[in-house]
């Protein structure tokens, strides 16, 4: 009996559990969409009002965004930097696309980053702060998607996991 009530209660956690880390997800788009958005406030501010090269704006972003995305200002950072011959676009869209595993961003936000990154750098200020904007735009509408997305499934899938978890019980009793 003390068998059965243990196995139930693990089932139940881990079911619960499983429905959770699905749910977080949803959330973790949102979050990586945000910290999209600031650290191209951050390079807009370095690169529009500040001058700052290229590389080097690159290197200051990474220091000041969450980690869960810095990475790809510092890859790009340190291939820009050993002057290789890439450019900005190339150099960007090889370091999303070799980590976009790991990021929580559906295909359509991927796509909005990489094609960030072929307009950068070409054309006076006002054409790269159009840019920007047009950029940040974009990522927000993705946000509000997500942000609904999130609302929706984000309780579905805990729920889902409690549920399912219940259901084994039950049948297992």
């Amino acid at each position: 009996m003390l068998l059965k009530l243990i196995v139930s209660l693990v089932l139940l956690l881990s079911s619960s559990a499983i429905g959770y880390l699905i749910a977080l997800r949803y959330s973790f788009r949102v979050k990586q969409l945000e910290y999209f958005i600031s650290s191209l406030n951050s390079l807009e501010t370095d690169i529009l009002y500040y001058s700052t090269p290229l590389p080097v704006a690159m290197k200051r972003v990474s220091n000041r965004t969450h980690k869960s995305i810095s990475w790809i200002f510092e890859e790009t950072w340190k291939i820009l930097s050993n002057k290789d011959g890439y450019g900005i676009d190339e150099t960007w869209e090889s370091v999303v696309n070799r980590n976009s595993k790991d990021l929580s961003l559906v295909k359509e936000d991927i796509e909005i980053v990489i094609n960030f990154a072929k307009e950068l750098g070409l054309g006076n200020k006002d054409s790269q702060k159009k840019h920007f904007e047009y950029t940040k735009v974009l990522l927000n509408e993705q946000k509000r998607k997500a942000n609904k997305e999130q609302e929706r499934n984000g309780r579905l899938f805990n729920r889902l996991g409690i549920l399912l978890g219940l259901a084994i019980v039950i049948i297992l009793i």
